[in-house]
């Protein structure tokens, strides 16, 4: 399962009561040279169950589900730019009504700083406006980001779980409790984390068990079904530790030293307490697979 968003202008009406999207494979400039986009590219990519965010007067106004595979198709009526190629790519969708319409003022900060560089292209501009683009694919952490946004991520969990499948085994209705449970921390998880790391925050050394977070290192949406329940893939965190992990704000080295992204201020950090609190101690070898992919997607690599 991936995501995607596109931004509808003029056609919108004819996604929502024909239930397609459709772009060119390419165009021609004004020189006579032909073009082609990654934003139209994208609508090839698009396969059954790929869940897409359609943005219509700067709002998230509806979600489409990918009925099958994309395919190509004549321009369709509805599209009258001559300069575009008269193939493109069409994908037919179901379309999912939402109550909760999101704005991109209400969102932009938080994924620009979390997944605007890991969109392609990106979705936003360095003004927080929306760049001028048709589909851009997401990551699934994004998508899920999204869900949560617009009240629909209970609708999507089973297929997250389905997706996260490693191999063709049925899932248990136990395994799949604690899949569900561990997306927030709680359940197995929570508990065989808690024992991993002595009921102790792993930085600040915090010892309220009530008020830590079982945080997963590589991001549940990101990771399979297995990472999701495996220990070795979470830190027991207090909770202003977790939210600044999560949103890639700190890491953690080869050597468990504290990484400090330099979005964040230096009262900030002191606020904080990243200046007292500067090392993970006790770190394995699954801890440190794990924390080098959250150190890849933060792009702290660079700082080891």
């Amino acid at each position: 399962m991936e995501f995607y968003w596109v931004n509808i202008g003029g056609t919108h009406k004819t996604v929502i009561d024909q239930h397609f999207l459709w772009a060119p494979k390419s165009s021609v400039s004004k020189v006579g040279n032909e073009v082609t986009r990654l934003y139209w590219d994208n609508v090839g990519k698009v396969r059954q169950g790929d869940i897409i965010f359609c943005c219509y007067d700067q709002r998230i106004s509806f979600l489409a589900i990918a009925d099958g595979d994309s395919y190509t198709e004549a321009r369709p009526m509805s599209r009258a730019f001559q300069e575009w190629d008269a193939i493109g790519n069409r994908v037919d969708v179901q379309i999912v009504e939402l109550d909760r319409k999101v704005h991109r003022d209400e969102i932009a900060t938080e994924f620009i700083a979390r997944f605007n560089n890991r969109s392609a292209p990106s979705l936003f501009s360095n003004q927080a406006t929306l760049n001028q683009i048709y589909m851009a694919h997401l990551p699934a952490d994004a998508g899920m980001y999204l869900l949560e946004a617009v009240n629909q991520l209970a609708r999507c969990e089973e297929a997250f779980i389905s997706s996260g499948a490693t191999d063709s085994a049925k899932i248990s209705a136990t395994t799949r409790e604690a899949l569900v449970m561990s997306r927030i921390g709680q359940g197995k998880f929570r508990t065989d984390v808690i024992k991993r790391w002595g009921g102790r925050c792993a930085l600040t050394g915090l010892q309220n068990v009530n008020l830590m977070v079982a945080s997963h290192i590589n991001a549940w949406a990101l990771s399979n079904n297995v990472e999701r329940l495996d220990v070795e893939n979470g830190l027991l965190l207090a909770p202003h530790i977790d939210r600044l992990f999560d949103q890639g704000l700190i890491s953690f080295s080869l050597t468990g030293e504290l990484q400090i992204s330099p979005l964040l201020s230096g009262e900030d950090r002191v606020i904080f307490g990243l200046d007292r609190f500067t090392q993970i101690q006790s770190l394995s070898r699954g801890n440190l697979s794990y924390l080098e992919r959250h150190r890849r997607r933060f792009n702290f690599l660079k700082n080891l």
